[in-house]
């Protein structure tokens, strides 16, 4: 069963709603970088735009737009990850709690504070009533929704599946993990190859057939857990089986290289054992380290296979352009725990 993407956006630290981060991407100094969000103005009503929080507005406004640019009314199902949902509106509720002896609470933060309500918001703002879920595994959260919409599609009761990653960045969230060393970014070797703790918001249109706006394929998604090499190799040798093709018709592999030494370590023992004469990507030094960035990832190797190429700014080391890019496999891990391949490929005649 083939899946396809049909459509896809993003807001986040580059220019939001735009590729035009692919050539010219926007560079970060900082340790914390927030996202450049579009003017709300213009997609909901000052009543509206109120009462929502500022992630509910990205993910309605990310599935509007994959939807329109698809020319599709209305998805089958609708289906989100992340890995602490609104936790703005958790951290006013809590706040609220303390500071008002648990009286006199907004209703409408603890409403927004519940991690599903990502996709039901997406839902209630189109009148959709598929099937609808949001995935809460930390980072595994977007590769665990993208999972279960393919996974709708091989069982032939969706025709087009709305797919997000969405997380947010409060000053709380933030102190609190830089506590513990998660945003503990050594030097890299370019300035340019600089990671930082950012956002996701990430939104894409999935179909089961191939039309004028067909991106590029999904030819398989796999999560292992804690995997041995061995088994590893195993999923790794499935995902090539299913897409009928070889470790050789891999033109890159694209992962989550952060300068993060505990991070880093185990892309480099995985890529010198199985991917030693492929070109190593990279993706966060432009779109940030969150719970979601792993949706970014997939939102690179998109656009590469949209545009034919991958530009060396993405290359983990130094070099040319990669030209006629076809095949890209996705590979992210989550603390050594959660590992995930995602590859992609061109479309066929």
């Amino acid at each position: 069963m083939s899946v396809y993407i049909q459509s896809a956006n993003q807001i986040s630290a580059q220019k939001p709603l735009s590729d035009e981060w692919f050539d010219h991407p926007v560079y970060y100094e900082n340790k914390r970088v927030p996202t450049i969000d579009p003017d709300f103005s213009g997609h909901f009503s000052p009543l509206v735009a109120r009462r929502m929080c500022v992630l509910l507005k990205r993910a309605v406004i990310l599935s509007r737009l994959a939807l329109k640019d698809a020319s599709v009314e209305m998805p089958d199902a609708i289906i989100s990850g992340t890995g602490l949902g609104c936790i703005e509106n958790t951290e006013k509720f809590l706040h609220a709690i303390m500071e008002n002896d648990e009286k006199f609470l907004q209703p409408t933060c603890f409403m927004q504070s519940t991690h599903n309500i990502l996709s039901s918001t997406v839902a209630i703002d189109m009148k959709c009533h598929g099937y609808n879920n949001t995935y809460v595994h930390r980072g595994a959260s977007f590769e665990s929704a993208l999972l279960d919409a393919v996974m709708q599609f091989e069982q032939k009761r969706v025709q087009h599946v709305l797919v997000g990653g969405y997380d947010e960045l409060t000053d709380d969230y933030y102190k609190f993990f830089d506590r513990i060393g998660i945003w503990d970014f050594v030097p890299a070797s370019s300035p340019k190859k600089k990671c930082f703790a950012g956002e996701a918001a990430f939104g894409m249109l999935l179909g089961a057939t191939k039309d004028e706006h067909t991106i590029c394929e999904i030819n398989d998604v796999e999560l292992m857990h804690k995997p041995t090499p061995e088994q590893m190799r195993q999923t790794l040798d499935r995902v090539l089986a299913k897409a009928g093709c070889g470790l050789s018709d891999i033109d890159a592999v694209l992962t989550g290289l952060s300068t993060h030494v505990e991070n880093d370590r185990v892309y480099h023992d995985v890529t010198a054992r199985f991917f030693r004469d492929h070109p190593i990507m990279q993706y966060k030094h432009l779109f940030g380290e969150s719970f979601s960035s792993s949706a970014m990832g997939v939102y690179v190797a998109m656009t590469c296979l949209r545009n034919g190429y991958a530009p060396s700014f993405l290359l983990s080391k130094e070099s040319a352009d990669i030209k006629d890019v076809k095949r890209i496999l996705v590979y992210n891990h989550y603390r050594n725990k959660s590992h995930s391949f995602i590859l992609l490929s061109v479309c066929s005649n």
